[in-house]
């Protein structure tokens, strides 16, 4: 191995170190944030909140999946285990009989808005409080050119 391949091994360690660490920091630290403010977890937050935007009116689970970015059982099983919750409540889609329309209870409100207000102050703490403004933009926009590649490479993996 030449030293130009040592290095790039080592930087290639050191920023998956880094990346792993502080995605599981963030994401535990978020988790227990979540959990005493809002007895919700971030799971229950990324479907919360698309709900909350969506108003009284709800969201067809489809769409909520879409929102959430993720595959339609996943949110199946998670809204099953929100609803046992009294968070939110699914009925028939009045205008598609296929679909599922879903809306946030009046305590999926509030643990919806509770929940929204402790990820906003959590990422304030984390990250607006810690960088400056150009920091800020550069973490932004790296942070969407590695998500670019990530979703590429997972299509190029099928």
């Amino acid at each position: 191995m030449t030293a130009v391949q040592g290095r790039a091994v080592a930087d290639e360690d050191a920023t998956w170190r880094v990346f792993l660490g502080m995605s599981r920091d963030w994401f535990i630290v978020m988790e227990r944030a979540l959990g005493q403010a809002a007895d919700a977890s971030v799971a229950d937050l990324e479907l919360l909140e698309p709900l909350l935007d969506a108003g009284e009116a709800g969201l067809r689970a489809k769409d909520l999946a879409a929102a959430a970015e993720w595959q339609d059982s996943r949110v199946s099983h998670q809204l099953r285990r929100m609803e046992q919750r009294g968070l939110v409540a699914r009925a028939r889609d009045r205008e598609d009989a296929r679909g599922t329309m879903v809306r946030l209870t009046e305590a999926g409100v509030r643990s919806a808005q509770v929940a929204r207000d402790t990820r906003r102050r959590v990422v304030r703490q984390i990250i607006l409080d810690v960088l400056s403004p150009a920091e800020l933009a550069g973490l932004v926009g790296s942070a969407a050119r590695i998500r670019a590649a990530v979703e590429d490479l997972a299509g190029a993996q099928g």
